[in-house]
């Protein structure tokens, strides 16, 4: 999207700490289910506003962790971005319902599937995230159980790399489950809602995420949730809405 590059980059646990020396604790835990939670200003959360949340989201979530500069911190509107909120929010206290949870971010704006997200080669935030997994390792036994996927709208401006975006997907999806050693992984994804006027090739995108090849793969319509101003980047209620989304693309 065109917001210039805003990053976030996390990694989740089941317990906070200050310091990462528990290495008796790491052999005898169970391992935690992550989520990995990828894409450029939509997954950042541009247009969120913490004050108009409910009540129930403006509390932190007793079981889902987020890790921010050096130590695991419950997920909260205020736990990540500096302005606004992601998707994490509402998806950590619908899926922490059921199990502690711990989530991996990272996320850009502007960036797009064909260079930064790359898999082949491997693009700068497809090289974080693989980065940010392995130091959750390190810290604790962990298990990734899903991606939720809020990327396309700048691949959605470029015609070869609309084209190729299907393609691209796909070889992400195969890589990131070759490198978390989970060949059954969840990968969901919220078709893009980009108008065509800002991005000509929006439609090739959509269409790319619509007919994907792969196991575990589901995609969701997202056309029905609330923009700011700029009919680009979901607000408050929207990113609310969309968090509960990728809850349920998970059942």
């Amino acid at each position: 999207m065109k917001t210039g590059y805003v990053f976030a980059f996390s990694v989740a646990s089941a317990f906070l700490v200050s310091g990462c020396d528990n290495s008796a604790s790491v052999k005898t835990e169970s391992p935690l289910p992550v989520y990995l939670l990828l894409g450029q200003s939509n997954m950042v959360g541009m247009r969120s506003v913490a004050a108009d949340l409910p009540e129930d989201l403006k509390k932190p979530s007793e079981n889902a962790f987020i890790f921010k500069e050096g130590k695991w911190v419950q997920v909260s509107p205020s736990s990540f971005e500096v302005k606004g909120f992601g998707p994490e929010v509402s998806f950590a206290h619908e899926i922490a319902k059921k199990e502690k949870i711990g989530i991996i971010k990272v996320s850009a704006g502007d960036t797009k599937l064909a260079k930064e997200w790359n898999s082949e080669p491997k693009g700068f935030l497809y090289q974080k995230t693989l980065a940010e997994i392995s130091a959750a390792e390190k810290t604790r036994k962990i298990s990734i159980k899903g991606v939720m996927w809020m990327q396309g709208e700048s691949d959605g401006g470029n015609a070869e790399y609309a084209e190729a975006y299907k393609s691209n997907l796909e070889k992400f999806i195969r890589n990131i489950k070759k490198e978390t050693g989970n060949e059954n992984l969840k990968f969901s994804v919220c078709r893009v809602t980009s108008p065509d006027s800002m991005f000509k090739y929006t439609s090739v995108v959509r269409n790319a995420q619509e007919n994907v090849h792969a196991d575990g793969y589901k995609w969701f319509d997202c056309d029905g949730l609330s923009k700011g101003p700029d009919n680009l980047h979901y607000d408050t209620k929207g990113i609310v809405n969309l968090d509960q989304l990728f809850a349920k693309s998970l059942n």
